[in-house]
């Protein structure tokens, strides 16, 4: 930053930010172009400095070390604030002598004015010294406290237990009363960083104001009493009125205020919910009425805002009324109680300091009702600051420095017993595990197994300190990066394959090591599939893998890491056999696996015995055996084991999208006419894209200025009338304002004169009518006092409007971009991160709901100021003209440099506000791996970096500002003083020239404003300008059409499927991933579909739904061609049963059945035949006493329900739809044997009646269907029933059977070669 090493001179004028004027001036500003943050401001420096102050001083809050580490700052904006308020008074009381020195007829008096008007010159100049600098102060206070805020949230999330959906005492802060209860989730955090943080930061930037508005509010009643004498006390009587009145107003403000931050929480986790599942809302055509729910939530907050808005406009209004208020009243005072006349220079010296007065005035009210909000925001972020955190040992953050040295290597647990969710005494929580008392031997491999909702990755959780131990202890020992997890539902970050492998290991990369690795988890064929290698950039959640991929990429992680104790969660079950047995071999045993502690949750006991060392077999929570594998043998009691478990299976999940799908077992054979799968059918074509590996798109950044078409969307989503009246009422206030100076001029003339003088002549009739004031001063008080009233009735009507306005446009946004977005293709969302469109809704949403009316009326208003002041002064002084366009010139040519620089520095900071929350999304979502790796550290640095590149471009741009300010208010200055001089010198009477000053003043203010709010206006349309923006995404076809409603059976359980010459691409430029196929299914038939990796089995399921349009041939459903009805007709009717699970926070009921179309009792059937009943029972019976399960069981995005449970949820919800069209995607990846059998046979028995197609990964799943379609490269290979298929010689089909190490598959073809 050039400011550290800036000369006093430029210091003082800022000058040292010029050279990036030259920069927007000549191109937009880039990142590159911007300075770093000086190491005053890094985030990783002041936030370290917290950390060793809390260290030092636990016991105090985090707002005491805000106030002790800003205290500099602070005080120097007290001292320099002090300086404002008391010179402040300096310029109303020049005015006031030089007023006087006009109306007095001796020689000298001229001198005299001269004198003051260089007084106040020198006076004026003084304050843009003192705003430059003070303005430096508090902005680096502000930054500084706004960064610590983020930093210690971001610090927190990261040593934070992760408890949603859990239930939670009431607490008794009576000022917390109804605050959401329940812990933070994702919206919330957000808000807490993008509302909160802020509220606490800008009391810190606006710190002096609050401590010396009492000052400037004394000064000013003591010189309004010099003035007026006692009538001065009339406006303290009625200040102190007004307080009453506005205190009741502002409590039930902040009532509100609460509210609507509750709503705001409520409409974005709505918001969150519709994005992170819209694939599976598409699915099932729900996405419509799901943005109904969102469109709910956001009118409840909208009802708020109303409330909210009608008592601002009272508190507003009764605010911009109190000065000509006070002004009448006192005015009243001093000429009818007290007869003194009302000379000029008294009248315009009194309404100088009214209008003075009104400053500190309106402020304090402001100041206090901030000061109240930053209060409730400071005790969100402490309460979230105090929420329960992992165990000490469990965290790198929390860790001392000297267990890491020591050298523990046991595994285990001592008589521990866990819980999910600290629940209230009554209820039983439904999962406890425990009491376990295992070690497990180092160095070799443990297995771990059970059934179903057993516990197993529960048990890893809690080896991990994720869960709740309520006795006993954990046994392992996280220092020094020992642990490696890899969980059921693999988490991947946003970035690059081989940086997800390397993650940040010690010892970075090394070549070696890492092809090891890539080859033990038979990586390398895969990326043979990819253009870009292990360069390939994964998408959010790893949406462009396959699960298969995505488990193993997370094993390679835990393998290539530095660890001794490695923790595995079913990493098997998402692979074919022929796979895991590579696995087992070269993976699990093996130099990489030598002298590594390997926990293994797995259901191939066969297939892990032979090498491993220790094995417990856990029954809901318990342990049923457990010991070293020779033990057992002897015993007798692994045989048992083997028999009753050797499947696939799953346990407890972490992820909303339960996504381990089995990997494919048709890709096993060699098959000759399709050597190396294409990557066309991978579920998305883009991964040949010319630029190869890159997936999502950089955001993009408006450059130039804003269009016209954006204003134009904004005034019509407000309404153009509303603007049309808005503008109207803005010119009746200005006029009022100038007439009721030039009336206040006429009046104390007309003491000065008596009634028939030249300056009254020059009037319009109406005065001539008056009686001199010094006889009878009622009359000129009922003008005053209409003209103030109606002034007061336009300004009320406009505050209103505009409350209105804005409340038309924030809503009709709103809807028309939710609209849109759900409507967006599944394609949109796989290049858009979620973070950024989230960020439409928060900060920019927020923008247009708060800030936007707000700036665009005060550009409105300052320009109507400047025109009208100029043209005042123009029409009093004619001589002033050539100099005031001279002026003008000036602050003209200032004006382009910073207009340009900062919009562009705004738009970056805007930009580059996306990663840093899109990253902290993903954090939440991978919190138990990245404690495990004991990466807290580098997470924490990744956000400090994208905080400081967000803070430099704020900081630069608030530089940029002073040295606008600077110049400006040196030219404001020199307006005054020159004016004042004009006036002097051209012998115009003291009420003209008093008009005339006070204009001046005017003039330099507005100009001064009307850069920075044109500016403002123009950054806060970038944000409608980036909602304009996705009201342009790419729509999908209507969701119902009208004139081709389907009847209302169809497809009907006799209706036929029929695919004629089907096309399918997923870009216009890339080969098709389906080629001219054509089949038919008769009514009712089941058919497997099979084929290797990239065959286009996903794309045919994709394309019955038309997720993908069909760029060619029919595809007729029951007799009706499904291109063409409408996409909701079509996906409510058909039904597709996907690997990923998509769950929503709420309970069982409102997960199966979110719209309320069936009967309890429905529900109770499906759950029933699902066999959920029985296993969720089986939970349940172990916890105290004997608890039924209820539809209103609650249930979380993320956890609570293991994997198995979670598939079989969606399997029930499938069945409650009752199609008569079923597509099975491998639905049933998650569960085990026994299970998977009695579902295949809920399904033969629900869908009997109906079409079922299923995409097949294991073939014994397909093997007693009708018939089996086998899909290679688009194209079908054969299509037969599976006895015909396995006699056929050279049938691919029998080539897979073959190759299958699955008992039953193999039976098959030796059974059907008898026959």
């Amino acid at each position: 930053m050039p400011e550290d090493s800036a000369n006093l001179w430029s210091w003082s004028t800022f000058s040292f930010v010029e050279p990036l004027f030259e920069v927007s001036n000549a191109r937009t500003v880039n990142e590159s172009d911007v300075w770093r943050l000086s190491p005053f401001l890094t985030h990783k420096n002041i936030f370290t400095k917290y950390l060793r102050y809390a260290s030092a001083h636990p016991t105090h809050s985090l707002l005491r070390y805000l106030i002790v580490s800003n205290s500099l700052d602070l005080i120097l904006d007290l001292l320099l604030e002090t300086w404002s308020a008391v010179v402040g008074y300096v310029p109303p009381y020049a005015l006031q002598r030089i007023l006087q020195a006009l109306s007095d007829p001796s020689p000298n008096a001229k001198s005299t004015a001269y004198f003051f008007a260089a007084v106040a010159f020198i006076a004026n100049l003084s304050f843009a010294q003192v705003d430059v600098n003070q303005g430096w102060f508090n902005r680096r206070c502000y930054e500084r406290t706004r960064g610590q805020l983020f930093c210690a949230l971001h610090y927190k999330a990261l040593k934070r237990r992760d408890v949603s959906g859990k239930n939670e005492p009431k607490n008794d802060d009576p000022l917390l009363e109804n605050e959401d209860e329940g812990n933070a989730d994702l919206g919330k955090i957000v808000n807490l960083m993008q509302g909160d943080a802020y509220a606490v930061a800008h009391r810190f930037w606006q710190f002096s104001g609050f401590f010396l508005a009492p000052v400037r509010l004394t000064i000013a009643l003591v010189y309004l009493y010099r003035v007026l004498g006692w009538s001065a006390f009339t406006a303290v009587a009625v200040t102190v009125v007004v307080y009453l009145m506005n205190y009741p107003l502002a409590k039930y403000d902040i009532y509100l205020m609460r509210q609507s931050w509750k709503a705001s929480d409520r409409r974005m986790n709505t918001v969150n919910e519709l994005f992170q599942n819209i694939r599976f809302l598409k699915f099932y055509g729900w996405e419509s009425r799901w943005s109904e729910r969102v469109k709910e939530a956001r009118e409840s907050e909208l009802k708020w805002r109303v409330k909210a808005n009608i008592v601002d406009t009272f508190i507003s209004f009764i605010w911009s009324w109190m000065p000509s208020g006070t002004a009448l009243a006192t005015f009243v005072c001093y000429t009818v109680i007290a007869g003194k006349p009302l000379t000029v220079a008294t009248a315009f010296t009194a309404i100088a300091l009214f209008s003075y007065l009104q400053g500190p005035m309106v402020e304090l009210p402001d100041q206090v009702f901030a000061m109240l909000h930053a209060y409730v925001s400071m005790q969100r972020i402490e309460r979230f600051l105090n929420e329960e955190e992992v165990p000490a040992w469990a965290s790198s953050l929390k860790r001392d420095v000297t267990s890491a040295s020591s050298n523990e290597t046991e595994v285990g647990f001592d008589t521990a017993t866990f819980e999910w969710d600290i629940a209230e005494k009554e209820t039983p929580s439904r999962f406890t595990l425990g009491p376990l008392n295992i070690r497990f031997p180092p160095g070799q491999l443990s297995l771990v197994s059970g059934p179903t909702g057993s516990g197993k990755s529960a048990l890893l959780t809690a080896l991990l300190g994720e869960m709740h131990c309520t006795s006993g202890r954990v046994i392992l020992n996280k220092a020094g990066h020992r642990v490696a997890y890899c969980a059921q539902n693999a988490w991947l970050e946003h970035a690059t394959i081989r940086d997800n492998i390397i993650f940040g290991a010690g010892f970075g990369y090394d070549e070696a090591r890492y092809q090891a690795v890539v080859d033990a988890c038979a990586l390398a064929k895969d990326f043979e599939i990819f253009t870009a290698g292990d360069m390939t950039e994964i998408g959010e959640k790893g949406i462009t893998l396959s699960g298969g991929q995505r488990a193993r990429i997370a094993l390679a992680r835990a393998l290539y890491s530095p660890a001794k104790v490695i923790l595995l969660d079913d990493p098997l079950a998402a692979v074919d056999l022929h796979t895991a047995t590579h696995l087992v071999k070269k993976a699990l045993s093996g130099d990489l696996a030598r002298g590594r502690t390997i926990i293994l949750v797995t259901h191939h006991i066969s297939l892990c015995l032979p090498i491993a060392a220790y094995l417990v077999e856990l029954s809901s929570g318990a342990v049923l055996r457990s010991g070293l594998t020779s033990e057992l043998q002897e015993r007798g009691e692994l045989e048992k084991l083997v028999e009753a478990e050797d499947t696939v299976e799953e346990g407890k999940a972490t992820d909303a999208a339960s996504t381990t799908d089995v990997e494919n077992e048709a890709d096993v054979t060699k098959n000759p006419e399709n050597g190396k799968s294409n990557s066309v059918g991978k579920p998305d074509g883009l991964l040949t894209d010319t630029d190869a590996g890159k997936l999502v798109d950089e955001e993009t950044r408006a450059e130039g200025r804003v269009s016209l078409r954006t204003y134009w969307t904004y005034i019509k989503a407000a309404g153009i009338v509303c603007w049309i009246f808005t503008f109207a009422f803005m010119l009746l206030i200005r006029i009022i304002n100038v007439g009721f100076q030039f009336f206040v001029a006429k009046w104390g003339e007309a003491y000065e004169h008596g009634p028939v003088s030249e300056a009254v002549a020059l009037g319009p009739g109406i005065f001539d009518h008056l009686p001199p004031p010094d006889e009878d001063v009622w009359p000129w008080l009922m003008i005053y006092l209409y003209i103030s009233m109606a002034g007061a009735l336009f300004s009320l009507f406009y505050i209103s409007l505009g409350y209105y306005a804005s409340l038309q446009a924030s809503r009709s946004l709103f809807i028309s971009m939710l609209q849109r977005l759900s409507r967006a293709p599944s394609r949109f969302f796989d290049i858009t991160p979620i973070g950024r469109i989230l960020n439409r809704f928060t900060s920019d949403i927020n923008t247009v709901d708060y800030n936007l009316q707000g700036s665009a009326r005060s550009a409105l208003s300052g320009t109507l100021n400047f025109l009208i002041s100029f043209s005042v002064i123009i029409s009093v002084v004619p001589s002033f003209a050539p100099f005031a366009i001279f002026i003008a010139w000036l602050y003209i040519r200032l004006a382009p440099s910073y207009v340009r620089a900062s919009r562009d520095l705004r738009r970056l900071e805007s930009v580059s506000l996306s990663p840093a929350f899109a990253g902290f999304d993903e954090l939440l979502r991978g919190l138990p791996h990245v404690r495990a790796f004991g990466m807290e550290e580098r997470y924490q640095d990744r956000f400090y970096s994208r905080v400081d590149k967000f803070q430099s471009f704020d900081h630069v741009y608030w530089l940029i500002a002073g040295w606008l300010n600077w110049r400006y208010d040196c030219l404001g200055s020199v307006v005054v003083f020159m004016t004042t001089l004009f006036a002097l010198g051209s012998s115009v009477s003291s009420g003209w020239a008093a008009l005339v000053i006070v204009q001046a003043g005017v003039f330099a203010d507005a100009s001064r404003q009307l850069v920075r709010v044109l500016a403002q206006v123009e950054l806060d349309f970038n944000s409608v300008e980036r909602i304009v923006e996705y009201l342009e995404v790419p729509q999908e076809a209507p969701a119902i059409i009208p004139e081709k409603r389907p009847p209302a059976a169809w497809p009907s359980s006799n209706g036929e499927l029929v695919v004629q010459d089907l096309v399918v691409k997923y870009a216009p430029h890339l080969p098709p991933a389906l080629k001219k196929l054509s089949f038919y299914v008769k009514p009712a038939e089941k058919v497997g579909v099979v084929g290797r990796t990239g065959s286009g089995k996903s794309t045919l399921a994709m394309s019955f739904l038309r997720i993908i349009e069909p760029s060619g041939g029919h595809i007729i459903i029951d007799g009706i061609d499904i291109t063409t009805i409408g996409l909701e007709d079509l996906r409510s009717r058909i039904t597709i049963i996907s690997q990923d699970v998509s769950l929503f926070s709420g309970t069982l009921r409102s997960n199966l059945d979110p719209f309320n179309e069936h009967t309890d009792q429905e529900c109770w059937d499906v759950l029933e035949r699902c066999r959920l009943t029985t296993i969720l029972k089986g939970s349940l019976q172990r916890t105290q006493e004997s608890h039924e399960i209820t539809l209103d069981m609650p249930i979380s995005q993320t956890g609570s329900l293991s994997a198995g449970e979670r598939q079989l949820v969606a399997m029930a919800r499938a069945i409650l739809r009752h199609s008569n069209v079923v597509i099975l995607d491998e639905a049933t990846s998650q569960i085990d044997s026994d299970l998977d059998d009695q579902i295949q046979r809920t399904i033969r028995e629900e869908f009997a009646g109906a079409i079922v197609i299923t995409i097949a990964h294991r073939l014994k799943t397909v093997l007693d269907y009708d018939r089996i379609m086998v899909l290679g490269s688009g194209e079908i290979v054969e299509f037969d029933s599976p006895n015909e298929l396995l006699r056929r010689p050279g049938s691919s089909f029998r080539d897979m059977c073959r190759a299958s190490t699955d008992r039953r598959v193999h039976q098959a073809v030796s059974e059907a070669h008898i026959h």
